[in-house]
């Protein structure tokens, strides 16, 4: 009894993962009156769908890239914290560091206004500097830069305080965006 329904399951097994197998083949079929369907994918793809890598994929020569430890500044403004790799040899990573808050906000359609004001402020005199303008409930937050140390955050801290317009700008610990090189 046992061999028969093992028999029967496994027919049916086998006849899933033929029709999985024509599942992409279907799709691409045209149809009268239809568009067209292309579908590209990646063997991996494939082995999620059935279970095995129907494709061969032929290994990617590497060159060897030079390793640096320690960590630097990456002038990103897309306030993205994301751990996405870069173009070129680094890796973009989170880690805690220090920025400066120029403006902590309420959370009104004045205090999104003012914010973003004050991004553009920091970014004209500043050009250099990573500006992140984005809503941490309850309140409109820009912070500027992204550092290591608390001394480099306090360097620049001193010079947006000279200009005259950020005179209640403060030094903040929180992940900071960086580049690592391995």
């Amino acid at each position: 009894m046992r061999h028969i329904v093992l028999t029967c399951l496994l027919s049916v097994i086998t006849l899933l993962g033929l029709a999985q197998e024509k599942f992409t083949e279907r799709l691409q079929q045209p149809a009268v009156g239809q568009g067209t369907v292309r579908v590209h994918h990646d063997a991996d793809i494939e082995a999620l769908l059935y279970g095995r890598r129907l494709t061969t994929t032929v290994p990617s020569t590497t060159t060897s890239r030079p390793k640096v430890s320690s960590l630097t500044q990456v002038p990103d403004t897309t306030g993205v914290g994301e751990d996405t790799p870069l173009t070129g040899f680094g890796r973009r990573v989170r880690m805690n560091g220090y920025r400066v808050q120029v403006y902590a906000g309420g959370n009104s359609r004045d205090a999104k206004r003012r914010a973003y004001q004050v991004e553009g402020q920091v970014r004209s005199l500043f050009p250099d500097q990573p500006v992140y303008t984005r809503f941490v409930s309850p309140r409109w937050i820009c912070h500027v830069g992204d550092f290591q140390t608390r001394e480099e955050a306090l360097e620049l801290l001193s010079e947006l305080r000279k200009t005259g317009r950020f005179s209640e700008a403060i030094t903040v610990k929180c992940k900071i965006n960086a580049v690592t090189y391995e």
